[in-house]
Protein backbone atom coordinates (compact mmCIF):
# COMPACT_ATOMS: atom_id res chain seq x y z
CA UNK A 1 0.00 0.00 0.00
CA UNK A 2 1.01 3.60 -0.51
CA UNK A 3 0.32 6.48 1.82
CA UNK A 4 -0.47 10.13 2.19
CA UNK A 5 2.93 11.78 2.45
CA UNK A 6 3.74 15.39 3.17
CA UNK A 7 6.18 17.67 1.39
CA UNK A 8 5.97 20.28 4.13
CA UNK A 9 4.44 19.88 7.59
CA UNK A 10 5.01 22.97 9.72
CA UNK A 11 2.94 23.00 12.88
CA UNK A 12 2.77 26.62 13.99
CA UNK A 13 0.77 25.78 17.08
CA UNK A 14 3.27 27.10 19.60
CA UNK A 15 3.67 30.67 18.23
CA UNK A 16 -0.06 31.05 17.60
CA UNK A 17 -0.83 29.63 21.02
CA UNK A 18 1.75 31.82 22.77
CA UNK A 19 0.56 34.97 21.05
CA UNK A 20 -2.99 34.38 22.20
CA UNK A 21 -1.87 33.48 25.70
CA UNK A 22 0.29 36.56 26.08
CA UNK A 23 -2.51 38.81 24.93
CA UNK A 24 -5.01 37.39 27.39
CA UNK A 25 -2.94 36.29 30.38
CA UNK A 26 -4.88 35.76 33.59
CA UNK A 27 -4.13 35.05 37.23
CA UNK A 28 -5.66 31.61 37.75
CA UNK A 29 -3.56 28.94 39.42
CA UNK A 30 -3.75 26.43 36.51
CA UNK A 31 -2.65 28.73 33.70
CA UNK A 32 -2.20 31.88 35.74
CA UNK A 33 0.97 33.04 34.01
CA UNK A 34 2.07 33.45 30.44
CA UNK A 35 4.86 30.92 31.02
CA UNK A 36 2.32 28.34 32.21
CA UNK A 37 0.33 28.86 29.02
CA UNK A 38 3.47 28.62 26.91
CA UNK A 39 4.47 25.34 28.55
CA UNK A 40 1.02 23.96 27.85
CA UNK A 41 1.26 25.16 24.24
CA UNK A 42 4.59 23.44 23.76
CA UNK A 43 3.32 20.25 25.29
CA UNK A 44 0.15 19.89 23.20
CA UNK A 45 2.04 20.99 20.08
CA UNK A 46 4.60 18.22 20.55
CA UNK A 47 1.97 15.56 21.23
CA UNK A 48 -0.26 16.49 18.29
CA UNK A 49 2.56 16.91 15.78
CA UNK A 50 4.20 13.59 16.66
CA UNK A 51 0.91 11.66 16.43
CA UNK A 52 -0.06 13.49 13.23
CA UNK A 53 3.16 12.60 11.43
CA UNK A 54 2.77 8.93 12.40
CA UNK A 55 -0.86 8.94 11.26
CA UNK A 56 -0.17 10.44 7.84
CA UNK A 57 2.74 8.03 7.28
CA UNK A 58 0.48 5.03 7.90
CA UNK A 59 -2.98 5.98 6.61
CA UNK A 60 -4.06 3.89 3.63
CA UNK A 61 -5.96 4.89 0.50
CA UNK A 62 -7.65 1.97 -1.26
CA UNK A 63 -10.03 1.07 -4.09
CA UNK A 64 -9.74 4.18 -6.24
CA UNK A 65 -11.59 3.66 -9.55
CA UNK A 66 -9.59 4.94 -12.51
CA UNK A 67 -11.32 5.83 -15.77
CA UNK A 68 -9.02 7.20 -18.41
CA UNK A 69 -6.65 9.69 -16.80
CA UNK A 70 -8.89 10.37 -13.80
CA UNK A 71 -8.92 8.60 -10.47
CA UNK A 72 -11.71 9.19 -7.98
CA UNK A 73 -11.17 8.91 -4.24
CA UNK A 74 -14.59 8.13 -2.83
CA UNK A 75 -15.88 9.06 0.61
CA UNK A 76 -14.77 6.50 3.18
CA UNK A 77 -11.78 5.23 1.19
CA UNK A 78 -9.17 6.97 3.31
CA UNK A 79 -8.82 3.92 5.55
CA UNK A 80 -7.22 3.12 8.87
CA UNK A 81 -5.63 4.31 11.01
CA UNK A 82 -7.48 7.32 12.40
CA UNK A 83 -5.91 9.98 14.58
CA UNK A 84 -7.18 8.93 18.01
CA UNK A 85 -6.94 10.50 21.44
CA UNK A 86 -4.88 7.55 22.65
CA UNK A 87 -2.44 8.04 19.77
CA UNK A 88 -2.02 11.73 20.61
CA UNK A 89 -1.53 10.98 24.32
CA UNK A 90 0.79 8.01 23.78
CA UNK A 91 3.88 9.90 24.97
CA UNK A 92 2.12 12.15 27.44
CA UNK A 93 3.61 12.00 30.93
CA UNK A 94 1.18 13.27 33.58
CA UNK A 95 3.75 13.02 36.38
CA UNK A 96 3.93 16.17 38.49
CA UNK A 97 1.03 17.86 36.73
CA UNK A 98 -2.21 18.92 38.34
CA UNK A 99 -5.45 17.12 37.60
CA UNK A 100 -6.79 20.20 35.83
CA UNK A 101 -3.68 20.41 33.64
CA UNK A 102 -3.98 16.75 32.68
CA UNK A 103 -7.70 17.13 31.98
CA UNK A 104 -7.04 20.12 29.71
CA UNK A 105 -4.44 18.16 27.73
CA UNK A 106 -6.96 15.35 27.27
CA UNK A 107 -9.70 17.74 26.18
CA UNK A 108 -7.52 19.35 23.49
CA UNK A 109 -6.43 15.91 22.27
CA UNK A 110 -10.07 14.84 22.21
CA UNK A 111 -11.07 17.84 20.09
CA UNK A 112 -8.36 17.11 17.52
CA UNK A 113 -9.11 13.38 17.44
CA UNK A 114 -12.85 13.92 17.10
CA UNK A 115 -12.47 16.53 14.35
CA UNK A 116 -9.94 14.53 12.33
CA UNK A 117 -11.95 11.33 12.55
CA UNK A 118 -14.99 13.09 11.11
CA UNK A 119 -12.90 14.86 8.45
CA UNK A 120 -11.19 11.63 7.37
CA UNK A 121 -14.43 9.68 7.07
CA UNK A 122 -15.97 12.41 4.92
CA UNK A 123 -12.97 13.09 2.64
CA UNK A 124 -13.16 12.58 -1.12
CA UNK A 125 -11.30 13.76 -4.21
CA UNK A 126 -12.87 13.90 -7.65
CA UNK A 127 -9.75 14.16 -9.82
CA UNK A 128 -6.53 12.35 -8.95
CA UNK A 129 -4.54 12.34 -12.23
CA UNK A 130 -3.20 9.16 -13.83
CA UNK A 131 -2.03 10.44 -17.25
CA UNK A 132 -1.06 7.00 -18.57
CA UNK A 133 -4.67 5.88 -18.26
CA UNK A 134 -5.58 8.14 -21.19
CA UNK A 135 -3.55 6.15 -23.71
CA UNK A 136 -2.85 2.45 -23.17
CA UNK A 137 -3.53 -0.93 -24.79
CA UNK A 138 -5.21 -4.04 -23.38
CA UNK A 139 -4.95 -2.79 -19.77
CA UNK A 140 -3.28 -0.19 -17.60
CA UNK A 141 0.20 -1.24 -16.53
CA UNK A 142 1.13 -0.16 -12.97
CA UNK A 143 1.63 3.59 -12.72
CA UNK A 144 1.68 6.26 -10.04
CA UNK A 145 -0.65 9.21 -9.73
CA UNK A 146 0.42 12.81 -10.21
CA UNK A 147 0.64 14.25 -6.67
CA UNK A 148 -2.18 16.58 -5.70
CA UNK A 149 -2.63 18.62 -2.52
CA UNK A 150 -5.05 17.27 0.05
CA UNK A 151 -6.75 20.66 -0.04
CA UNK A 152 -7.89 20.14 -3.64
CA UNK A 153 -10.30 17.50 -2.34
CA UNK A 154 -13.27 17.97 -0.05
CA UNK A 155 -14.70 16.53 3.14
CA UNK A 156 -18.31 16.60 4.21
CA UNK A 157 -16.90 17.31 7.68
CA UNK A 158 -14.44 20.11 6.84
CA UNK A 159 -16.23 22.23 9.43
CA UNK A 160 -15.23 19.77 12.19
CA UNK A 161 -11.70 21.19 12.05
CA UNK A 162 -12.73 24.85 12.11
CA UNK A 163 -11.96 26.97 15.15
CA UNK A 164 -15.51 27.21 16.47
CA UNK A 165 -16.18 23.48 16.22
CA UNK A 166 -12.93 22.65 18.01
CA UNK A 167 -13.55 25.26 20.69
CA UNK A 168 -17.13 24.13 21.28
CA UNK A 169 -15.93 20.56 21.79
CA UNK A 170 -13.47 21.79 24.40
CA UNK A 171 -15.96 24.18 25.98
CA UNK A 172 -18.46 21.41 26.71
CA UNK A 173 -15.72 19.37 28.40
CA UNK A 174 -13.97 22.10 30.37
CA UNK A 175 -12.79 20.67 33.74
CA UNK A 176 -13.95 23.82 35.51
CA UNK A 177 -15.16 27.18 34.32
CA UNK A 178 -12.24 29.57 34.65
CA UNK A 179 -11.19 32.34 32.36
CA UNK A 180 -7.62 31.15 31.88
CA UNK A 181 -8.70 27.65 30.88
CA UNK A 182 -11.10 29.11 28.33
CA UNK A 183 -8.30 31.33 26.98
CA UNK A 184 -6.08 28.27 26.59
CA UNK A 185 -8.84 26.35 24.82
CA UNK A 186 -9.60 29.25 22.48
CA UNK A 187 -5.93 29.58 21.60
CA UNK A 188 -5.64 25.84 21.00
CA UNK A 189 -8.70 25.82 18.73
CA UNK A 190 -7.38 28.77 16.72
CA UNK A 191 -3.90 27.28 16.36
CA UNK A 192 -5.07 23.79 15.38
CA UNK A 193 -7.53 25.16 12.83
CA UNK A 194 -4.93 27.41 11.21
CA UNK A 195 -2.37 24.62 11.12
CA UNK A 196 -4.90 22.23 9.61
CA UNK A 197 -5.63 24.68 6.80
CA UNK A 198 -1.91 25.06 6.12
CA UNK A 199 -1.44 21.29 6.22
CA UNK A 200 -4.12 20.71 3.57
CA UNK A 201 -2.20 22.92 1.17
CA UNK A 202 1.22 21.42 1.87
CA UNK A 203 0.40 17.71 2.19
CA UNK A 204 0.18 15.82 -1.10
CA UNK A 205 -1.65 12.65 -2.07
CA UNK A 206 1.06 10.65 -3.79
CA UNK A 207 2.32 7.14 -4.39
CA UNK A 208 -1.04 5.63 -5.38
CA UNK A 209 -0.43 2.77 -7.84
CA UNK A 210 -3.15 2.12 -10.41
CA UNK A 211 -3.36 -0.86 -12.76
CA UNK A 212 -5.72 -3.25 -14.50
CA UNK A 213 -8.98 -2.52 -16.23
CA UNK A 214 -9.66 -2.79 -19.94
CA UNK A 215 -8.14 -0.70 -22.74
CA UNK A 216 -8.41 -0.99 -26.56
CA UNK A 217 -6.43 -3.62 -28.42
CA UNK A 218 -3.48 -2.32 -30.44
CA UNK A 219 -3.67 -1.63 -34.19
CA UNK A 220 -4.07 -3.09 -36.75
CA UNK A 221 -6.64 -5.49 -35.22
CA UNK A 222 -7.90 -2.93 -32.70
CA UNK A 223 -8.29 0.83 -32.63
CA UNK A 224 -4.94 1.29 -30.93
CA UNK A 225 -4.14 3.03 -27.62
CA UNK A 226 -7.06 4.58 -25.78
CA UNK A 227 -8.72 5.22 -22.44
CA UNK A 228 -8.66 2.54 -19.79
CA UNK A 229 -11.89 1.53 -18.08
CA UNK A 230 -12.28 -0.17 -14.72
CA UNK A 231 -8.72 0.18 -13.42
CA UNK A 232 -8.08 0.42 -9.68
CA UNK A 233 -5.64 2.38 -7.56
CA UNK A 234 -4.28 1.65 -4.06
Amino acid sequence: MKYLRTLVLLFLLVPVFEGKAAAEAGTDRVFGTVSAKERFAGEVSFLIEKAWKKWQAEVQINDIPVEGSRGILLTGHVREPVLTVSAILKEFDPSGKSRDHVDCIRVVAGAVGNGMRAWQRGYSHGNIPFPRGASCVYTLSPCNNVPVPVGTGHSTADSAMEEEALYNYMLYRVPRSEKDILVVFRAAAQAVSECFTEWKGSCFITGIVASGGVAPSPAPMGPGPGRVKGAKGN
